[in-house]
């Protein structure tokens, strides 16, 4: 369940979903919650999880291709990398600037390497968390690290 909100109402969806006192119980083996505020994060969360991917390992393997096209080409300039799969099944990262496509990255290789790394990730529907990007990957490096 994938829920679409105004950044103003994440705490708020986020508290209806994980909190003691929640409304209900969102929490199903059926299910599994997020929460996103645009909808490109929308599109892509369905296309990480119709690809068979764990979305928070997707997280750090942006990390990952935004270190490495950067220490490629230091001058190069993006907004963001979005999660795709191309004509031919490859799953890649675009790379997007002011909403261009301007370039594509395989990243079979790299999500392997990040998911055999993350071995202390929580089972994908035993994880409370139902806000993922990269905002809550690098505060879960920065929790390691600590």
């Amino acid at each position: 369940m994938i829920y679409l909100v105004p950044e103003s109402e994440v705490e708020k969806t986020c508290e209806i979903f994980c909190e003691k006192n929640a409304l209900a119980d969102f929490h199903t083996e059926k299910y599994l919650n997020r929460v996103v505020t645009s909808p490109n994060q929308l599109v892509e969360k369905i296309q990480i999880f119709d690809a068979g991917k764990d979305d928070r390992i997707m997280e750090l393997v942006k990390l990952l291709a935004t270190d490495s096209i950067l220490k490629n080409d230091p001058d190069k300039e993006f907004d963001e990398l979005r999660f795709a799969v191309d004509d031919d099944g490859t799953n890649i990262l675009v790379i997007i600037n002011k909403s261009e496509i301007t370039g594509a990255v395989d990243i079979d290789n790299m999500y392997e390497f990040a998911s055999s790394h993350c071995d202390d990730f929580k089972d994908l529907r035993d994880d409370e968390d139902v806000v993922i990007n990269r905002e809550w990957i690098l505060n879960k490096l920065t929790e390691e690290e600590n």
